[in-house]
């Protein structure tokens, strides 16, 4: 498992301006609230917290004084003030919040506004769909009252959407489209920002360097006009570029000075992301303590701000570190928190409706542009209507004289469709019935081997275990009987250290031979409890081998009641990989696990050996494991390398065995 980096497109958003239809309703003069709204606006990126105070002060003030205007501008505020210091529930709580008393007072047009708001809410809380679906509402408002800013802030954002989904075409063309618009409209900050974003693409990318120089252009001018939070977010992608290059050093003193920026305008969904990449940087420089406190963290932050994207990574990173500081306790329990909340987020479901909405948006362009076609050729149509009059009659004459022709064309085309239709029937007929005759041989193929594979199990099962009974019953026997007779032998004979000897010689002969005989056919599991058994077999070989065998079984109880025959088989399969080591590996460590989940039992293997090459002609050892596998459906993966040694992971089905 590979520690991972937190991962989020740093898109700058046009919030400037965009307030501007709501507040462009009339009102009555309000110093008190005029005031309140002076001082959000000034301080809203330079210093966030006093800018929520004052836009606080500013909605109790107005709901006391039942001014809606005022009230709504508030709600906006707060919902501005969510996005941006990362609050991303408060941010759609007060959105909506604003929408509602839009509805209610039937002005339109605050609401595209309002929805680009709301729809910056859910992306960042890694709602898609939702995020879509309000991006979509912004665009239809923004058409229906021709505002082209709110169009073009829209298009930017939506953008973002793209590229979480490395889709950069797509998110180039919306951001295209956005230029177009801010240059239309005159807006500098707006063609600014875009050359932000474009930056933010190339990083995705991997074109670093050319990131690296759109970065810095853009960071010169944020930092004469003091913009805290676009300078803060353009440090954290400059950082993060240093860490996807593997300069950990640099990384770690740039993420330093990142994180002392998000505090000072009080960011803590954008803390999360620097705290996990100087996780990442510590571990990669071997500080492992000093990482999982950074890691843990981020972990207590993303708590607190709900955002869920990013705890499985986290998790994940954590799980990481505490398995190479030898606490397995630990790092199972937080890397199955990363798999249950990973789960969670990507639902088959959401991917789908994300892909709906996405089609939806692509058909209101497609629609849009049809319009403005429709437009022009309506124009086009009435200048035309004049030179038809005067060509009419020529036309008329001209039609009297081909009508005759076409329709005899028309009549050759129609009975060479119908001949080449009935000759493409019959070839697609013929190809249907051979690729049902192929699928029928090869499913006949499929069953014999099956077939094949089960019966030289059974074939091998019955032979181990007349083998072992053959051994049990007949050299166990006569060892037992030796055993007694010498016994009583050396009761009437002086006790000497040759006696001793021979008598532990036969002693440890007849463990050798019930071992191999349980070996060959093991006794029924549920007197033993397969864990305790095969944690005996393992024993035995760390105790009589130089390899360290490490066993490790959850949950024991529920693995014990698994089904014989499947423990029976898994027994044999840990037995052949267990083999290999001690034949092969030249290895000093080597561990077994077994964990059983819900709907599958896994199995991991390792060992510290030598390693082989997959593409090597396999043993029959590992083509017997591949067709027990294949018999319980079961899957098989082998990473192997000289310096890393080997790991074998296998996956088996529990439904279709239990």
């Amino acid at each position: 498992m590979k520690l991972r980096t937190l991962h989020k497109i740093f898109i700058v958003f046009l919030f400037l301006g965009v307030y501007t239809n709501i507040w462009s309703q009339k009102s009555e003069a309000n110093p008190l609230m005029d005031s309140l709204s002076y001082v959000y606006q000034k301080n809203v990126y330079s210093q966030p917290v006093l800018a929520k105070e004052a836009a606080q002060k500013w909605l109790e003030e107005s709901e006391k004084q039942g001014l809606k205007i005022h009230t709504i501008r508030a709600h906006y505020a707060l919902a501005n003030l969510g996005n941006i210091s990362g609050d991303y529930k408060s941010a759609v709580n007060e959105t909506q919040k604003t929408i509602a008393l839009l509805k209610e007072l039937n002005m339109e047009n605050g609401l595209a506004a309002s929805y680009n708001i709301l729809a910056l809410g859910y992306k960042n809380l890694g709602n898609y769909p939702k995020a879509m679906e309000s991006f979509l509402e912004c665009l239809r408002y923004a058409e229906k009252m021709d505002d082209t800013q709110q169009e073009a802030n829209a298009y930017q954002n939506i953008a973002t959407l793209y590229v979480l989904q490395e889709e950069y075409k797509k998110a180039t063309e919306n951001l295209d489209r956005a230029a177009d618009l801010y240059l239309e409209l005159g807006d500098d900050d707006g063609v600014l920002v875009t050359l932000f974003n474009y930056a933010s693409i190339l990083k995705e990318q991997g074109k670093y360097d050319a990131a690296r120089e759109h970065f810095k252009t853009v960071l010169d001018y944020r930092e004469k006009e003091g913009n805290k939070a676009v300078i803060a977010y353009i440090n954290m992608n400059l950082s993060q570029m240093l860490v996807k290059e593997n300069k950990y050093k640099e990384a770690v003193i740039s993420l330093k000075k990142t994180l002392s920026l998000l505090k000072e305008v009080d960011f803590k969904s954008d803390m999360v992301i620097i705290l996990n990449d100087l996780g990442l940087c510590e571990s990669k420089l071997g500080h492992t303590k000093q990482a999982i406190s950074y890691f843990e963290q981020a972990l207590q932050m993303g708590e607190e701000q709900a955002i869920k994207q990013y705890k499985s990574d986290i998790y994940k990173n954590l799980s990481q570190l505490y398995q190479d500081e030898g606490d397995y306790k630990k790092a199972l329990a937080f890397y199955e928190k990363g798999v249950s909340t990973l789960s969670q987020q990507n639902s088959l479901d959401k991917e789908k409706y994300v892909a709906e909405l996405q089609e939806r948006y692509e058909t209101q362009l497609k629609e849009t542009r049809i319009n403005l076609l429709e437009k022009e050729q309506k124009l086009g149509e009435a200048e035309l209507q004049k030179a038809e009059l005067t060509a009419k009659r020529q036309r008329l004459i001209r039609n009297v004289f081909i009508a005759g022709f076409i329709l005899v064309l028309l009549s050759l085309l129609i009975l060479r469709h119908q001949y080449v239709k009935r000759l493409k029937v019959q070839q697609e007929l013929s190809l249907q019935r051979e690729e049902n005759a192929d699928q029928k041989i090869n499913q006949m193929i499929k069953d014999y081997r099956l077939s094949a594979v089960e019966r030289y199990q059974q074939g091998q099962d019955e032979e181990r275990a007349r083998l072992a009974r053959e051994i049990h019953d007949g050299i166990g026997s006569d060892l037992a009987g030796i055993k007694i007779a010498f016994e009583h032998y050396v009761e009437d004979q002086q006790e000497k250290p040759q006696t001793k000897r021979i008598l532990t010689a036969i002693n440890n002969a007849c463990t050798d031979v019930r071992g191999l005989s349980h070996q060959l056919h093991p006794p029924a599991f549920a007197a033993l409890g397969f864990t305790n058994f095969l944690g005996d077999f393992i024993d035995q070989i760390s105790a009589s081998d130089t390899i360290d065998f490490q066993t490790f079984f959850y949950p024991e109880e529920d693995i014990n009641k698994l089904p014989d025959a499947l423990l029976a088989d898994v027994y044999r399969v840990v037995q052949e990989l267990v083999n290999n080591i001690l034949k092969h590996a030249e290895a000093t460590n080597a561990e077994v696990q077994l964990t059983k989940h819900y709907d599958h039992l896994n199995i991991v293997v390792n060992d510290n050996g030598k390693g082989f090459q997959e593409h090597k002609k396999q043993g029959i050892g590992l083509r017997n494991i591949k067709e027990r596998l294949s018999k319980m459906k079961g899957t098989l993966d082998i990473d192997s390398s000289a310096s890393s040694g080997t790991s074998i992971t296998i996956d088996i089905p529990l439904k279709q065995t239990m």
